[in-house]
């Protein structure tokens, strides 16, 4: 299983995707961390660096747990099986699990 390593970029864009799904602006999202309003602006743009204690701020505001920012933005479709498959009973997700090895 290949790792898959962020860039700043990527924390930035991760980020504007829960601002968007929230629908809190950047404006906004400057205000609330206590800052002017052109503060997550700096930001996104480099010009003030993102410590982890803003990013901790900043995933408490947008209420998004650390696991749920860090886990992979799942398409709907894998949502959607995802959540089939954890109705299923352990008897059938094993069988799951054991079909798919066998079809590696």
């Amino acid at each position: 299983m290949e790792k898959a390593n962020l860039t700043k970029q990527d924390i930035l864009n991760r980020i504007g995707y829960f601002r968007n799904l929230r629908n809190i602006s950047a404006y906004k999202l400057g205000l609330e961390l206590g800052h002017s309003k052109t503060y997550f602006y700096r930001i996104e743009s480099g010009e003030i660096q993102l410590t982890l204690d803003t990013l901790l701020e900043i995933l408490d505001i947008l209420q998004v747990s650390t696991t749920e920012f860090f886990s992979p933005i799942l398409k709907e479709e894998d949502v959607a099986l995802f959540e089939a498959f954890n109705n299923l009973s352990p008897d059938s997700k094993q069988t799951i699990l054991d079909l798919t090895k066998k079809l590696k």
